[in-house]
């Protein structure tokens, strides 16, 4: 009987370190020092923090700030990395450089965060166990109590403290490397592991302090810079002079989101900075054609839709290779996209279709619903108006100098035409519809909304501007300007088409496709 319980005993000892295993320390150079990482761990970088939109309005001029949550911005600052892997076993790591800033305010800026995060009084001290305490108990997701001091790894580490905290399957240290030599200190590191099955958390934690902490060691000399970071990925042919980094803050937080992940790369051209997992190879061709071809598209959105202001954003593209990953990241509800603007996230997200040259139709789509965001100061536009240019300019091309010509999209072309009579019948529906109506109805109404919100699109900015008798070439610049005013896109909707009567619109919609096509063809709006 004894020799049955205890070798159930060592069975359950096993499978709870059997449960979480280490991989062979590596070195991390933007970290500082070599530690063992999670088997087969997969990154998990840290989301853009979650924008609000603050529009001020003075002499007739726009002006958009963003704002956020001051603990986003903390925690994206004082995160290093977070890992997963494939038993749901999480490893963060964080380095205590500043408390929390307070603020009256419920959202800031960036600027204003980063001011404060730079006041002396905001300033960890290492010496002060109260400052260490009050760091990691903001840090952590859970409730921590008094830490006690461990005595792991001596020859590397200053000091180790675990932190209990009131979640059985959370281990919470505060570690801090050993100084070499005349270098200077180093800052104090918090490190969790949450795991997905603790059946025995002595065990856990004897294995993390003897297979994690135990392994931590200090790079030498040759090697600091080498080890695993992210890299910028160039397609610059080897007579070009590489160019510089941008230092915009949305470039600089995008690249310190994935800097300490080797599966992850960043490549930046004008107007965007791109952050990507897919094989490199594969990236070059996709990063060399959007390095072409956006800010071309770019200089034709604004042309066709001109924007609020004058201001320039940077726009960021996330890039994953698996779908798996890319619905994690853009959640259950947008599973079934290949592609999507996420407006609070200030983040175009991808994923790596069969074919390179889909997922450059579905960038050049989404692309558009990036732009304008931006261009509207973040006003939500109607549907008709935003998936039609999208759609119009999915089907453009740009050519070797740089030349985009807006074709024709096909399958939309042919879909709109065969229901033509119920398209002119629902375009009074279709203006009305916010974007739960739109997106609303099976697979082939959905289709057919948007091959019609694409023929709109067409029809006014190829086929209403050569129209001589007809005011409908004011639709758009009188649904934005309106749109600037009211904020509503259902309004700007209403006051554009004020003047319009509906049935004409319809029977010139209808006589377009049927019989003036050929001539909208040969029109091009980014020359007028």
């Amino acid at each position: 009987m004894k020799a049955l319980l205890l070798s159930l005993l060592v069975l359950q000892t096993a499978h709870t370190m059997a449960a979480v295993s280490f991989a062979p320390a590596q070195n991390y150079p933007n970290i500082g020092f070599l530690f063992p990482n999670l088997t087969n761990a997969k990154a998990d970088p840290i989301p853009m923090p979650m924008a609000q939109t603050y529009v001020f309005t003075d002499d007739n001029t726009m002006r958009r700030e963003d704002r956020f949550e001051p603990f986003e911005l903390w925690y994206a600052n004082q995160c290093c990395a977070r890992w997963n892997d494939a038993q749901g076993n999480r490893l963060v790591v964080g380095r205590m450089t500043s408390r929390l800033p307070l603020f009256d305010e419920e959202y800031v800026s960036r600027k204003r965060f980063a001011d404060e995060l730079a006041d002396d009084a905001n300033r960890i001290d290492p010496d002060k166990e109260a400052d260490i305490n009050e760091w990691v108990a903001t840090f952590v997701n859970a409730t921590v109590y008094k830490p006690q001091k461990r005595k792991v790894n001596a020859f590397n580490l200053d000091e180790v403290r675990a932190y209990p905290c009131d979640a059985t399957n959370l281990l919470v240290y505060a570690l801090r490397p050993r100084r070499i030599g005349n270098a200077k200190n180093f800052d104090w590191f918090c490190v969790t592991l949450q795991v997905s099955d603790a059946t025995d958390p002595k065990a856990l934690r004897e294995t993390f302090e003897s297979t994690f902490i135990g392994q931590i060691a200090l790079p030498n000399r040759a090697s600091l810079d080498e080890g695993a970071h992210s890299e910028k990925v160039s397609t610059a042919s080897r007579d070009e002079k590489p160019a510089g980094l941008s230092d915009d803050p949305v470039c600089i937080d995008a690249r310190k989101s994935i800097e300490n992940y080797d599966a992850w790369w960043f490549a930046e051209t004008d107007g965007y900075i791109i952050l990507s997992d897919i094989n490199t190879d594969v990236g070059k061709t996709v990063i060399k054609e959007m390095q072409t071809s956006l800010p071309r598209l770019r200089a034709a959105y604004e042309k066709l839709v001109p924007p609020f202001t004058q201001e320039r954003d940077v726009s960021l593209i996330r890039l994953f290779q698996k779908r798996d990953d890319y619905v994690k990241y853009v959640g259950k509800d947008m599973a079934w996209t290949g592609g999507v603007w996420m407006p609070g996230r200030r983040e175009l997200v991808l994923v790596l279709g069969e074919s390179t040259a889909e997922l450059l139709r579905v960038i050049q789509h989404e692309a558009f619903h990036q732009y304008l965001s931006y261009a509207y100061c973040m006003i939500p536009t109607a549907p008709w108006m935003n998936e039609g240019h999208a759609c119009l300019f999915e089907n453009a091309t740009v050519s070797k100098k740089g030349k985009v010509t807006l074709s024709e999209d096909a399958n939309a072309y042919a879909l709109l035409t065969a229901n033509l009579d119920q398209a002119v019948l629902l375009l009074p529906r279709l203006f009305e519809a916010d974007y739960g109506a739109f997106y609303a109805g099976n697979s082939l109404e959905r289709r057919l909304k948007y091959a019609m919100a694409w023929g709109l699109a067409y029809y006014l900015q190829k086929g209403a501007p050569q129209e001589r008798n007809t005011p409908f070439k004011n639709i758009l610049s009188d649904y934005a300007a309106s749109l600037a005013q009211s904020h509503n896109f259902l309004e700007a909707t209403h006051k554009a088409f004020a003047e319009i009567d509906m049935s004409v619109f319809q029977d010139n919609f209808r006589e377009f496709w049927l019989k003036r096509r050929a001539s909208a063809m040969q029109f091009d709006p980014l020359e007028e």
